[in-house]
């Protein structure tokens, strides 16, 4: 019998109550521990890792209830309680009684474990490490401090972008929307009428700012637009009121210490000690190596706009707030479709259909809605998840963007599975993004962009779903390398390139006609449209984003000019000099992807490596082929190196060839 989570009746009270209890069992299991003389699995490891579980468990559903419906009071609870977990791990890492019996479980019992629990014992020895078990207490202390004030920062960070994302509202007339599509400005009424205006409310958030930047004629909107988006949290923003420019420095400087005080060079080396890349040397050369060769393709992508904008309405600057404007409508003419088009043919509960059935092909799972699952909105749908009959798990939807909401799509973990201990529990996902809502009758509409977020989160979920692993620790993606995690997510995304498939997610919002064979080629042949200035804009980011853990100085040197001096070298239209993107770049302030930005493309290398054997495969071949990926890659967990997973599936090591030529630069 499953045990949802009670999202129906749970409130600040309930969530206090809980963890409460649940530190105060790790304690209590801790101080047990410490004065045991008896140094076994059983006694240590196990009791260890079950009492964190719990904790995390409802630490996890705090933490996501403020990503999906930030209150005050959840923010409160949030700002007490996170130097307590914190302050909790930390300790664990440093406690010398508890390294001295792990270290014992290891010495004595090592050979009688299986290879999960090896694996998770090798873990916690190496985590150990990584704590500062060997510093001086004077050097704990101080990396106490920093983990504490770290971790305050980055929620802090978190909050700072989604704050100065709602504190921006524009009321416009019709007029000013000229060139916006009917949806769009649907959405935009029912906003003022929602907030009992007159007119057309616009926010920055991405079901808003996009259809203005994409469509808008109004040149100046499009500036305007771009500008506050562009500066959000920044100095110049709401008068510096959210501002995050002192926040990145702290949180530069105190990594920076941090990997000093466990004998690190820099932070860089630091966070790619538990990843499969080795040195930021080689993360950095692979970068540049892609740059290289994108180039060329960048190069032309934007003289070809610039001829563009300069022949249909004589711009002779084309600027960062024209780039999507003349994208699209350049798009439409060399392609003859526009993305709104496209949008008709992709209604979400269609979309819905047809990943469900290739999810079936590939792993024999099928989805089962279960009403009966408590959730936290209206918004949210909710599934059980078969595998050949068998219930193994649970997965909840909240696809809609709203007030209160994080931006941006993630993957999420609601529940871990768990078979140690005794008792079993399946896995449970979260899978948010942040669509367009339907209006009145009419259905959400996806974007191409959008289907594609789709999948992609979706191969996370499979991942964490169809886990076979029983120890919570390393099952699913907990403890996978952080740039190889994203293999599962972006190998689904290809899928959407394959028309046996697609128009099985297909039917036009007002016919029901499937995408046709002819509007899919003009897809396809537009398929590599930009891709030399997307690839680029990944690689900025990436490039910055290791320098600035690097031999970047935070004392000595500003975190903008070093983002200008990337730009210079790998962009090949530079950014406005107000631009402050780095102070909304959540996934390596706020997010796990300090000094890991890179595992977005080194991921890709993978994830197109494996799905060239996909390509073009149906029937029976492609379920094979599945039935091979399920089980050397999405239900291994952590439990071996993903380049020995990686090696067993294919045979070789990983090569870039695939990446080069889906991204239609050889």
């Amino acid at each position: 019998m499953s045990q949802f989570i009670p999202f129906n009746t749970i409130d600040i009270n309930y969530l206090t109550t809980q963890l409460e209890q649940k530190i105060t069992n790790v304690h209590n299991i801790v101080a047990a521990i410490e004065a045991s003389p008896i140094s076994t699995w059983q006694t240590v490891v196990a009791p260890i890792h079950a009492s964190l579980y719990e904790l995390n468990f409802t630490w996890g559903i705090a933490e996501h209830l403020q990503s999906v419906k930030d209150s005050p009071e959840l923010r409160e609870l949030h700002e007490k309680y996170q130097p307590i977990v914190t302050d909790l791990y930390v300790n664990l890492g440093q406690n010398q009684r508890l390294y001295q019996h792990t270290q014992a479980v290891k010495d004595q019992e090592y050979s009688n474990l299986n290879a999960e629990q090896q694996k998770v014992l090798d873990n916690d020895l190496r985590d150990f490490r990584l704590s500062g078990i060997t510093l001086e207490n004077d050097k704990q202390q101080e990396y106490k401090q920093i983990q504490t004030k770290t971790s305050e920062l980055k929620t802090k960070f978190d909050h700072n972008v989604l704050d100065a994302t709602d504190s921006y509202v524009k009321y416009v007339t019709l007029d000013e929307l000229a060139g916006v599509h009917a949806d769009s400005i649907a959405m935009y009424k029912a906003q003022a009428e929602q907030a009992n205006a007159d007119g057309y409310k616009i926010t920055l958030h991405m079901p808003n700012y996009l259809p203005i930047m994409q469509y808008a004629s109004n040149r100046e909107l499009r500036c305007e637009l771009y500008q506050a988006y562009v500066t959000r949290a920044s100095e110049l923003s709401m008068d510096g009121k959210f501002d995050n420019s002192p926040i990145i420095r702290q949180i530069l400087e105190l990594r920076s210490q941090k990997a000093n005080l466990l004998d690190f060079k820099t932070y860089a080396n630091y966070s790619l000690y538990t990843k499969m890349a080795e040195t930021p040397e080689q993360v950095l050369d692979f970068l540049y190596q892609l740059a290289h060769k994108s180039r060329v393709y960048a190069e032309h992508d934007l003289n070809e706009l610039r001829t563009f904008a300069q022949q249909l309405d004589g711009i002779s600057e084309l600027q960062a707030w024209d780039l999507a404007y003349y994208s699209e409508k350049l798009q439409e003419q060399k392609y003859s479709y526009s993305s709104n088009d496209l949008k008709q043919y992709f209604p979400l509960p269609k979309a819905f259909i047809g990943l469900f059935g290739l999810i079936k092909q590939l792993y024999q799972v099928e989805f089962v809605a279960n009403p009966t699952m408590p959730n936290w909105h209206s918004d949210v749908s909710s599934y059980d998840v078969m595998q050949q009959g068998k219930l193994i798990g649970h997965i909840y939807f909240d696809l809609y963007a709203r007030e209160g909401k994080q931006s941006g799509a993630w993957m999420n973990s609601a529940q871990n599975r768990s078979m140690d201990n005794g008792e079993a529990r399946l896995p449970i996902a979260y899978i948010i993004c942040n669509f367009t809502k339907p209006i009145g009758t009419k259905p959400s509409l996806l974007s191409f962009d959008d289907v594609q977020t789709l999948f992609h989160e979706m191969g996370h979920g499979l991942h964490h779903l169809l886990t076979t692993i029983d120890n919570s620790a390393i099952a699913g993606i907990n403890g996978v390398e952080w740039d190889a995690v994203e293999l599962p997510s972006q190998f689904m995304e290809y899928f959407t390139w394959d028309y046996a498939i697609l128009r099985t997610i297909t039917a036009h919002v007002d016919t029901g006609a499937e995408l046709p064979a002819e509007l899919f080629a003009k897809v396809l042949a537009a398929r590599h449209y930009q891709s030399g200035l997307q690839m680029l804009r990944q690689l900025e980011f990436a490039i910055f984003d290791l320098k600035l853990h690097g031999e970047y100085n935070s004392n000595t040197a500003n975190y903008l000019q070093l983002l200008n001096q990337v730009r210079q070298e790998i962009s090949v239209l530079q950014a406005p000099e107000y631009n402050r993107f780095a102070n909304s770049f959540g996934h390596i302030f706020a997010g796990g992807y300090a000094a890991g930005y890179y595992s977005y493309k080194w991921a890709e290398v993978l994830a197109c490596d494996v799905f060239s054997r996909f390509d073009g495969k149906s029937g029976a071949e492609l379920s094979a082929l599945g039935t091979q990926f399920c089980q050397t890659i999405l239900s291994q967990g952590s439990l071996r190196p993903m380049m020995e997973n990686f090696k067993t599936l294919m045979g070789r090591e990983p090569q870039i060839e695939a990446l080069i030529k889906y991204s239609g630069m050889h």
